[in-house]
């Protein structure tokens, strides 16, 4: 295993660790209306959109880089040179939208550069290395740390269902995770009633990514048709 993948897994363990012993702290301990429930549906929505981030890019990457030894410049890499790494980051805004206090932002954001920002740098230096010029040209036209906002974002993120296996079971874990955590908080602090709406709100988490899989895919098999 990859020292880098012990070292991302332990910070993880590590983050459960002082969120379950600080939970006082760190967890909203009221609720204020249409605020609330407007901050969890955008926190929903940037995890589903950062976990399509992360599987069109990994999939579109393996599917058009012959093993590493074309660059890839189309696809999510046209908006962003590491959409991966920037779906996480959607993923982890989105948690501390629907779980935490808004001073968690910081802290998250502080952890993701520390993470991120030299495994990023230390790739750039690679992809330099292998692919010249051509990666140079392509820096400038493509954004590093936050994507190009174009008019229609399918163009650039055409999902196909075979690439969702890889990470449909983060998805499942998180999200669940997210449900089980606010279903904890809810019930604790409103009473048993919260139950029935989170368990609603999770029905409406599954349609909406299945509406989101479902136009996406479509999208891309009508492109090719085009083709």
């Amino acid at each position: 295993m990859k020292k880098r993948i012990k070292i991302q897994g332990f910070l993880v363990f590590l983050s459960v660790a002082i969120i379950l012993f600080f939970s006082k702290i760190i967890f909203p301990n009221w609720k204020n209306g249409l605020q609330d429930e407007f901050f969890d549906a955008i926190g929903i929505i940037l995890v589903l959109f950062g976990f399509l981030f992360r599987i069109v890019a990994r999939g579109y990457k393996e599917q058009n880089s012959q093993a590493g030894r074309v660059l890839v410049k189309n696809g999510p890499y046209g908006l962003i040179r590491h959409p991966m790494y920037f779906g996480t980051l959607l993923i982890g805004i989105g948690i501390i939208l629907v779980l935490f206090k808004f001073w968690v932002f910081p802290i998250f954001l502080i952890i993701y550069v520390l993470i991120y920002l030299p495994q990023i740098n230390r790739e750039e230096k690679i992809l330099l290395k292998r692919f010249g010029q051509e990666y140079i040209s392509y820096c400038k036209t493509t954004p590093k740390y936050f994507p190009k906002i174009p008019l229609n974002f399918r163009q650039y993120l055409p999902l196909e269902l075979s690439w969702i296996r890889k990470e449909l079971l983060t998805l499942i874990a998180v999200i669940v995770l997210i449900l089980a955590i606010e279903i904890w908080r809810d019930v604790k602090l409103f009473g048993y009633q919260e139950f029935y709406k989170e368990l609603v709100e999770l029905l409406s988490i599954i349609v909406a990514f299945i509406i989101i899989i479902i136009s996406f895919t479509t999208f891309n098999q009508q492109v090719q048709r085009w083709q």
